[in-house]
């Protein structure tokens, strides 16, 4: 059986403001019955926090998908400094040109943002990806595709969960009162 997660990560959040954010959103899952306060062994190698009474808040409208509730890996891990959250098995990296529209799939295109990827988690926090067909340059993060990529300080990691919906999406990202993007990870 293989795991996966939902990573809601905040794009723009500092490395010296995102232990104190976390703890703010989480502060705020715990006092919306999300999650429960207590840490656990809930999630892959860390302090993880089971879901609370009123974690179908957090779910897609009609989801009734409970069996997650008996897993072991089932919570909430909040993550904090430099990470490049990544979609894991959710494999090839496909991404967009805003620009353009070019869709960057082939694995020569791949290697280059994954060599940019690899700067930007050493601390190059400008690095930028040009686009193979009209050159535009953008910054990592700036680049969507089928299999979102985040790069930041601050990511919500749910193991498990069934479909967050978008509207608790949108009320955690208001929370955070920065751009945040949706990571699907597989692995």
């Amino acid at each position: 059986m293989s795991d996966h997660s939902q990573i809601i990560v905040d794009i723009e959040v500092g490395a010296e403001d995102a232990e104190r954010l976390g703890s703010a959103v989480f502060d705020w899952l715990v006092g919306n019955g999300v999650v429960e306060r207590e840490g656990t062994d809930s999630v892959l190698g860390g302090l993880g926090h089971r879901p609370g009474r009123s974690y179908r808040n957090a779910l897609e409208p009609g989801e009734n998908d409970t069996g997650f509730l008996t897993l072991r890996t089932n919570g909430l891990e909040i993550r904090t400094g430099r990470t490049v959250f990544d979609a894991g098995g959710n494999y090839p990296l496909e991404l967009d040109c805003d620009a353009c529209q070019y869709q960057v799939r082939s694995k020569s295109e791949s290697s280059a943002f994954l060599d940019r990827a690899v700067s930007w988690d050493k601390g190059d926090d400008r690095v930028t990806f040009a686009c193979p067909r009209c050159g535009q340059a953008r910054p990592l993060r700036e680049w969507r595709g089928q299999f979102q990529w985040g790069f930041g300080y601050l990511g919500l990691e749910f193991w498990n969960w069934p479909p967050l919906s978008e509207e608790f999406i949108q009320s955690v990202t208001r929370q955070l009162r920065h751009r945040t993007v949706l990571v699907r990870r597989h692995i």
